[in-house]
Parts: structure tokens; C-alpha cells; sequence
């Protein structure tokens, strides 16, 4: 993973060559720009010869995490000590010159114990003990000197950085540090004799290289006789890094030559990605080979016997289970038939109180019963009393885990059915003796080039000469639908000629013969043949937790924020490179989508568990990132764990709690717990954060010096201190969990955004978003993507115009006297996304709705708003409107009548306990309409039977309480829309009429 390091580190010179934070001077500008000199080329190298560095990936990697680790400790002490004239004016005293020249001459004491030491010893044992002793006097020293060029030029790093250990603490003045190291040179000399004593018995050869190991290390490094203080010895530490890196850089000359002589007919293995002219179609996965397991299974679904009945699906990983599953659930069969649908999926982590917990959340929509306080097994039973449900418990890997949920689920007595999956046997068979598990095999060398055509030419026709070669593979693939599915990933980005195909299929056909060793070769082939930009990208989501879904928008922030990738070199920015990197994951079957938006960007996605796995042993391998997702580990075992390492994905936190290690770059938690976070003082170089899943009581101030952090989420419910203004690079900030009183209601916490931190680019906050008075300053936030939710009083225009790309915007009117002038909105000319919130606790509403909306918008949310439907005549015209949602807005007039043109790209229309009882429209009005989702609009006698003559319409649901009369007029539109043969629409009704 050498490439990942060499643009991370380039990404770090680049921040330091161009901050305005701290100065620099001649001399480190000089060395450090060499130093990219040296790693831009390498960069380079490897994007167009990823396969040529395998003899070296391990050292370039460790040295460009070296230089990495060096600068970033340089910017640490450029910010936070003292210039060197203040440090010259506090570095003095009696003792001083003493005191340097002891510490310089048991340096150079050391060092020459240090060239003595023979690398082989036939006195091994000995050999160990002094050369602990030889590295605990080395550590003692480096103590010494950091107590007096750091502490006492800076006082609060005496509790900060808590370096000396208590041996040290008795020594008050420099003289009696004087005397301490006079007996310890004379201790060095008696380890020099014995040392010489080991040499003369010994064969030892000397290594020609540094290990990069003594390149670095804050916490332990070597000490240097600089009478300078530290960022001298950082300078010969990246002086050291630089040198070696210039030795992998002058190989690379005579490797090229080499390389270009075993190229192959594949696409060019790219850095940056294009993105293709037209989003990606929404579609099913594709189900060929299936068709006959998906009527068996809807006829069990469907069928009699009327009684509760459990249909356990089982096969080997990677066959199909769930892809069946899904198909079956999203069947509009299916849909019609049952009145609730559940899915859950279960994995191997799992326990009783998160599946029921999943199961609640899954049901919410139906529970009434929110205000009683009743376990979630028992709230269950009684939301599926009586309902025909069907409920799908995907990915199940122990008898246990159906003994925790069996007795939630009622037998009603009208067909209700509970799907299962499982590769195991005995587990589909355990839920009763009479059921026999639907097995599924594997597919036929027809079914498989099928599959295989399908996947890499979707409509087009392959080619005759490509078609002997195709079937070849396929057959290699041995049956198995993951297996074909990601080599067709993998034939979708070469060239389509025989060569190119008949050079796949070699390295197909010589994947191992055993089963699950074919599997995860054909598999590793895929990542093999993956370009360097994508391969950190795609084995970071193996950090998630398994069968996880993961939204978009998380993902890319973490990638961002880890420094995956390159500085955009033209005008994309990063989230657009990044957006660009997962579809090409997709597009290869690395990665599956869960969910798209509208206009066919991914919004969530997952990775197939095997997949996972191989992400998971890739990233071991390579040290990118360490998983500790057991939930039972001991803490001294996980401590242990984590040494050396640079990210880390756990469950628990808290086991941080006593850890100080200067290599941790990234932490993530996936599990919830109450955490304090008093840890972050030992990892100061720590660039991710992610808390989201564990409650903090409260911030320490160390979370203020983390002065690298980029990415910092976490769930805590108090206003935030204003020294957040610290963390200049921070890019992404999320606080979760809301404050609520005593009777249920949110109180709504504060935040003040400075407009010093220039890196911000996401913010999301439970509660209320300030901006400080904008005259007061003349900096701007042009980074800034995402605010959530600001409070509306901050909507002016002076603001405004210092957030000039802002495309995600939530604002909260519950507060305020200009809660309903929204007007300076205008300014906002990127904006794609808007929210309104007023505030359902609010006394009073805004009196009217005054809105002047951006033309960019694509998707507007209005809640609690008070409107009228003319208003609506405004937001109708937007030109780029494609999602437009209405909760609980208070619209005056009874009717909503609309008018030729308006909403001219509209896909989605969402209304929710909006009152309105009469809708004039016609399909021309919303010509591009796909899903209209009316949840609750308990006023509205029907819909328009025009509604069903909209070309594009493929969803109509209706939710909650409504009138008979509204069900009719919809079941209306289904028998006339059958009856004209369009089969794409789905009806789907999940409400209670109401009387009138």
C-alpha cells in the first residue's frame, strides 16, 4: 500500500508548502520540496506500473509514513511552542551550557556503543539485556531534553505530553540532572567494554541500510546532540527518510525500461477516473439462473397453508442467498400480498438486543405504543397481531440467534411467512423438524456464460471472437454467481480484443482447485488488477462492520479526511473524485448498491461478506488498517494489538483509555457505549475520529489540540466550546444525540462556527449553528459544502456570501423573529439542497412563507411550514427541482391545483400530513414524475386518475390514516393501468381508511 502513503504524504507537503498557519523557513522549504521531488515521480510510477514494486511496496510505504509522521510533529511544534527568540529567552540559566554538554557527550557515548553492537551474538541472552540498558539510558536522555527544550518554554506540555516517567520527577534543577548523567556515562562506558567483549566473540555482519524504524519515533526516538531544539532533529530525521527515498526513486529509472517491455492490452491503469456521460440505471441485480428458484419461493410465499410458516434458504457463500431474497421482497407480488415487510440481517456479530432493536426500527411506522414503556420482543408480537407480515432475516449463522426472535412473531393465521438465509444446514433446518431448507446449487456452464454476457455487455452483443474465451471463463468460475459476477467487473474495464480476454482467463484458470482457496483467488484477482487510486478506497470499506450499509456520504468524507486522494488538479473537487472512485468500484461488482438517489447516484452501498473478508486480509497484509471488532477481547491483548498500527476499527473505545502511541492515524467506533475521550492526548497525529456510535459525556481540551484532525464525529448533547476554532484542519464535523428535557421536548444546544477554520467542509449539528458577525472579519468559508442546521437568523446575506459554495443546507425558523424571510437564499448560486424546518414546538408559526429560492436547487424539504398552495405555483418553477418533500406544513386553502409547466424535471413528490382534501392536476404538470409517496394526508379525498397516465411513474404509495375514498381512487388507477398493460407501476398501500 506504498501508493496510499506516497499521496497522503504528498497531500501533507503540500498543506505544509502552503499554509499560512505558521512560517517555514528557507532552509526546510528547500529540503522539503526536494523531498517531493523524489515522491511525485515514485507516485507516478506506480499508478502506470502498479505490479513493479513489490520487492520495495513494504519500505516505501514505512518511509513515506516516516516522513509523514516527521512533518506533521514539525507542524506541531511550529504551532504550539514558541519562536525561536521567545525559546532563547527562556532556554537560559546557570546550568544551561552544563547541561548541554552533558547531554551531547552521553549522546555521542551512545552512538558509539550503539557502532560497536554486533548484529549477531553467540550470547544472546546478553546481548538482549544491554541492549535494553543501552535503550533505557537513550530514552532517559531524550526525557531530560525534552523536560527543558519543551516544558519549560512551554509550560502546559508538563501535563500535555506527560513524557517524563516518575524516576525523572525526583530531579528539580538542571545541576542535579548534571550529576544524574555523569553516573550514567560512566554506566555507558562499562556497556561499551562489555559490548566490545560480545564483538570479539561474535561473526556479525553490519546492515547497508537504515531501518526506518530508527528514522522516527517521537515517543522513543533516538537523541540527537543538537543545540537547536527539536525541529533540528526532525530536519536530519527527514534528511535521513529523504536520502532513502532518492534510492527507491533512482531504481525506478531502470525498472521503467524493464516494465515497458512486459506491458500488456489492458485499458490504461488511469489515477483519475472519468466519469461516464449518464448516470448508471437503477436496476434489480441481475437474476439469471434464478428464475425457477424465484417462483418456487413466491409460490411458498403465496401459497397455502394459511398458518405461520418459516422458509429457510441456505447455500455456500457467494451463490446467491441474498440476492434471491432481495428479488423476492422487492417483487410486486410480494409487495401487493403482505401488509408489513421486514428485513433484517443478522450476520455473525450479533446479539439478542440489537435484533430486536433492528426488528422495532424496521417497524416503527406501525408502532402506536411509542409512550408505553414495554420491551422491544413484546412490542414486536404486538405490532405483527393480526397483520399478514412478512419478515426476511437475512445472513444467519446460529440456531441461537432464531431461539431469540421465534417468539415475537404471531401466528395470525393468514399466510404470514418468515423468510430465512444461511450457508449452514443445520441452522436452516433448526427453526422445526418438519421444514426442509430451500437449497440453492450451483449454476450450469450455460447458466454461467449467460450470467458472465449479461454483466460485461448488458443489451449489446458480444463479440464472436470474444465468445469461445468468455465461455471458457465462465466455466473457470466453477458455477459460483460472485465469482462470475466480479470477473465480468473485471472484463468490463480492458480492452474487449482476444488478447486482453485469453490473458484473464489464464490467470483464472491457475486459481487453486480447493473450493473456497478458487474463490478467494478469483477474487484477489480482481483487487490485484484494480489501479493504485481505488485499491486504499476499496480496502477501507472492509474497516465497516459486516453486512453494514454504508451511505455515500459518510464514506467519501472518511476517504477524504484519510487522505486517499489527490489533490483535484483541475476544477472537480474531492467529493466529485471520490463519487467517481465508488462508481467504479460498482461498476467493477466490488462494491453493491443498496440504495441511488434520484438522479442515479449512489446513496448507500455494501460489500459482500467474502469480499469483505478479502478486503479485511488484504489490509492485514499490507498494514493499511487493523480490525478489532471482538467484542470479548481483553484490553491488555487489544493494547498489544494496536502497536505500530496507523488505523484502527473497533468496538470499543474505552480500551484507548490508557494508550499514548505517536503512529494512530485513524480511529473508528462502531458500537455504542458512553466513552470519555481523555485517550486523544496520546495519539496527537490522529486524522479520523469517528465516535458517532458512542455517547461522550464531555470534550476534553486535549480534543483541541488535535491540530491534524480532520474528520471528528461523535454524540454528545451540550453547546460546543469556542475553542473548537482550534482544530484548523478540520474538514468534517458531526455532533449527534439531541438534548431533551424532562417532558420529551428537544432543547436545542448551541454552536458557534468560526470563520478562521478555512478546511471545513461538512457540518452537522443537533442543535442550533451560529457564524460569528461577519464584519468582524474578512476571512471566508469557500470550502464549505454542508451546514445542518443553522440557525435562521444566521441567513443574511453578508453571511451568506461568505459560504459561497454551500450545496447542502438545513435551516432551523423555530426560533427568531425573521423566522419566515428567508430571502437572502438567493445568494447561494450552488445550492442543490435545501431544508426548512420551523419547529412543530414552536408557539407560533411564521405568519407567512416568504422564500427566495436558489434556480440550482434540486431537492427542497419544507417542514412545519404554514403556506398556502399558491406558493407553491414558486417552487413549481424551479427549473432543477427533482426531490420536493412537504411534512406537516399548515397549507391555507383547501385545493392544490397546478398548472401547465411547472415542476418540468420533478421525480419524487413526497406530501405528509400536509392538509390539503382536493388535488387538481394533470400528467403533463409532473412529466417526468417516477414516485409519489402521500404518507398521512388524512384530509385528501383522491388522487387525480391522471396521475396513472405519467409515463415515467413507477411508484404510487400510500401510508398512515387516510379516507376510504383516497384508497379507492388509487386502486382505481392500478386496474386502469393493468388494463393498458403497463406492468412498471407499483401500487403499494400500507394504510387504515378512516370512517369519513
Amino acid at each position: 500500500m506504498a501508493y496510499a502513503a506516497l499521496v497522503s504524504l504528498e497531500n501533507t507537503i503540500l498543506r505544509f508548502l502552503n499554509s499560512d498557519m505558521f512560517s517555514i523557513s528557507v532552509e526546510e522549504e528547500q529540503q522539503i520540496t526536494s523531498l517531493r521531488e523524489y515522491v511525485t515521480p515514485i507516485r507516478d510510477f506506480l499508478e502506470v506500473f502498479p505490479d513493479e514494486s513489490k520487492s520495495w511496496d513494504e519500505q516505501m510505504r514505512e518511509l513515506a509514513n516516516a516522513a509523514k509522521d516527521i512533518l506533521e510533529y514539525l507542524v506541531l511544534e511550529k504551532v504550539f511552542l514558541p519562536c525561536d527568540n521567545e525559546f532563547e529567552s527562556m532556554y537560559t540559566g546557570k546550568y544551561k551550557l552544563e547541561l548541554e554538554n552533558a547531554i551531547d557527550e552521553t549522546c555521542l557515548k551512545l552512538d558509539e556503543v550503539r557502532e560497536e553492537f554486533p548484529k549477531d551474538s553467540s550470547d544472546k541472552a546478553k546481548a538482549d539485556r544491554l541492549k535494553d540498558r543501552i535503550r533505557d539510558i537513550t530514552n532517559e536522555v531524550g526525557d531530560i531534553r525534552k523536560l527543558y527544550s519543551w516544558e519549560k518554554t512551554h509550560t502546559r506540555f508538563r501535563d500535555k505530553w506527560r513524557f517524563l516517567p516518575a524516576e525523572l520527577a525526583k530531579f528539580e534543577s538542571k545541576l542535579q540532572f548534571i550529576h544524574h548523567l555523569n553516573k550514567r556515562r560512566d554506566e555507558i562506558d562499562s556497556i561499551m567494554e562489555e559490548v566490545k567483549a560480545i564483538k570479539n566473540d561474535s561473526n556479525a555482519t553490519t546492515s547497508s541500510t537504515t531501518p526506518v524504524d530508527d528514522l522516527v519515533g517521537f515517543h522513543h526516538d533516538d537523541v540527537d546532540g543538537s543545540k537547536s531544539h527539536q525541529s533540528a532533529k526532525h530536519e536530519l530525521q527527514l534528511e535521513k527518510v529523504t536520502e532513502e527515498i532518492a534510492l527507491i526513486s533512482a531504481k525506478l529509472k531502470n525498472t521503467k525500461v524493464i516494465s515497458r517491455s512486459k506491458e500488456v492490452q489492458h485499458s490504461p491503469n488511469y489515477s483519475t477516473l472519468s466519469p461516464s456521460s449518464t448516470a448508471p440505471p437503477i436496476h434489480k441485480s441481475s437474476m439469471v439462473g434464478f428464475d425457477d428458484h424465484m417462483m418456487n419461493i413466491k409460490d411458498r410465499l403465496c401459497g397455502n397453508p394459511s398458518k405461520l410458516q418459516v422458509i429457510p434458504v441456505c447455500g455456500m457463500g457467494g451463490i446467491g442467498k441474498t440476492t434471491l431474497a432481495r428479488n423476492v421482497y422487492d417483487d410486486k407480488l410480494i409487495k401487493e400480498n403482505f401488509t408489513i415487510r421486514v428485513w433484517v440481517t443478522v450476520s455473525q456479530d450479533y446479539s439478542a438486543q440489537r435484533i430486536l432493536s433492528n426488528l422495532l426500527e424496521s417497524l416503527k411506522e406501525y408502532n402506536n405504543q411509542s409512550g408505553k414503556k414495554e420491551s422491544a420482543d413484546i412490542k414486536v408480537y404486538q405490532i405483527l397481531i393480526g397483520r399478514k407480515y412478512l419478515v426476511v432475516m437475512d445472513d444467519i449463522w446460529r440456531s441461537e440467534a432464531w431461539d431469540i426472535v421465534r417468539n415475537v412473531f404471531p401466528d395470525n393465521g393468514n399466510g404470514s411467512r418468515i423468510m430465512l438465509t444461511t450457508r449452514l444446514y443445520d441452522v436452516a433446518s433448526y427453526p422445526g423438524p418438519s421444514i426442509k431448507p430451500y437449497e440453492l446449487g450451483l449454476l450450469d456452464e450455460v447458466q454461467s456464460w449467460s450470467l458472465l454476457k449479461e454483466k460485461v455487455f448488458a443489451n449489446q452483443v458480444c463479440p464472436s471472437d470474444l465468445e469461445n474465451i468468455g465461455k471458457d471463463i465462465a466455466r473457470s468460475c466453477k458455477g459460483l454467481p460472485l465469482a462470475i459476477v466480479v470477473i465480468a467487473g473485471l472484463l468490463s474495464t480492458v480492452t474487449k480484443n482476444p488478447a486482453s480476454w485469453m490473458e484473464i482467463a489464464e490467470m483464472v484458470k491457475s486459481a487453486k482447485t480447493a473450493e473456497q482457496e478458487h474463490i478467494e483467488d478469483i477474487l484477489s484477482l480482481s483487487y490485484v488488477e484494480l489501479p493504485q487510486l481505488l485499491r486504499p478506497c476499496f480496502l477501507y470499506m472492509g474497516s465497516f462492520p459486516e453486512d453494514q450499509e454504508i451511505y455515500t456520504s459518510k464514506l467519501i468524507r472518511l476517504w477524504i479526511g484519510e487522505g486517499f486522494l489527490k489533490f483535484p488538479i483541475n476544477t472537480k473537487s474531492f467529493e466529485e473524485v471520490a463519487e467517481e472512485c465508488l462508481e467504479e468500484l460498482v461498476k467493477r461488482n466490488l462494491v453493491f448498491v443498496t440504495k441511488r438517489k434520484c438522479d442515479g447516484r449512489v446513496k448507500s452501498c455494501s460489500l459482500h461478506d467474502l469480499i469483505r473478508e478479502l478486503c479485511i486480509r488484504k489490509a492485514h497484509e499490507s498494514k493499511f488498517f487493523l480490525n478489532l471488532m471482538d467484542e470479548d477481547a481483553e484490553k491488555e491483548k487489544f493494547m498489544d494489538s494496536i502497536k505500530n498500527q496507523r488505523q484502527v476499527s473497533t468496538y470499543n473505545l474505552s480500551f484507548f483509555s490508557s494508550y499514548g502511541g505517536s503512529t494512530i492515524h485513524s480511529i473508528k467506533c462502531f458500537k455504542y457505549h458512553i466513552v470519555e475521550l481523555d485517550f486523544v492526548e496520546g495519539v496527537r497525529l490522529v486524522r479520523v475520529l469517528d465516535a458517532e456510535a458512542a455517547d461522550v459525556e464531555y470534550l476534553p481540551s486535549q480534543l483541541f489540540e488535535l491540530f491534524h484532525l480532520r474528520y471528528l464525529a461523535v454524540r454528545y448533547s451540550h453547546s460546543i466550546p469556542r475553542i473548537l476554532s482550534n482544530l484548523q484542519n478540520l474538514q468534517t464535523l458531526i455532533i449527534r444525540a439531541e438534548k431533551r428535557d424532562k417532558f420529551g421536548v428537544a432543547v436545542s444546544c448551541g454552536m458557534l462556527v468560526p470563520w478562521c477554520m478555512q478546511q471545513l467542509r461538512h457540518v452537522y449539528f443537533q442543535g442550533e449553528i451560529y457564524f460569528d458577525d461577519p464584519k468582524e472579519t474578512t476571512c471566508s468559508l469557500e470550502n464549505l459544502r454542508t451546514v445542518s442546521f443553522v440557525n435562521s437568523t444566521c441567513c443574511s446575506e453578508q453571511i451568506l456570501k461568505k459560504i459561497p459554495n454551500l450545496k447542502k443546507l438545513k435551516i432551523d425558523c423555530s426560533r427568531g423573529r425573521d423566522a419566515g424571510c428567508l430571502n437572502d437564499l438567493v445568494h447561494l448560486h450552488r445550492l442543490e439542497c435545501l431544508e426548512v424546518y420551523a419547529g412543530r414546538w414552536v408557539g407560533s408559526w411564521p405568519k407567512s412563507y416568504n422564500i427566495t429560492f436558489p434556480e440550482m436547487l434540486k431537492k427542497l424539504t419544507l417542514r412545519d411550514l404554514k403556506h398556502s398552495w399558491n406558493d407553491m405555483i414558486v417552487v413549481g418553477s424551479l427549473p432543477n427541482l427533482q426531490v420536493l418533500k412537504l411534512n406537516d406544513c399548515a397549507c391555507s386553502g383547501g385545493t392544490w391545483e397546478t398548472t401547465e409547466g411547472t415542476f418540468p424535471v420533478l421525480e419524487v413528490l413526497l406530501v405528509e400530513r400536509s392538509g390539503f382534501k382536493n388535488w387538481k392536476t394533470e400528467c403533463g404538470h409532473f412529466p417526468m414524475l417516477k414516485r409519489l409517496l402521500l404518507h398521512s394526508c388524512w384530509d385528501l379525498n383522491e388522487i387525480p386518475t391522471d396521475i396513472g397516465d405519467i409515463p415515467t411513474l413507477q411508484l404510487i404509495e400510500v401510508k398512515g390514516s387516510v379516507k376510504k375514498s383516497l384508497l379507492e381512487s388509487v386502486e382505481q388507477i392500478r386496474e386502469e393501468q393493468e388494463e393498458m398493460g403497463n406492468n412498471t407501476l407499483q401500487v403499494v398501500c400500507i394504510a387504515k381508511s378512516s370512517t369519513h
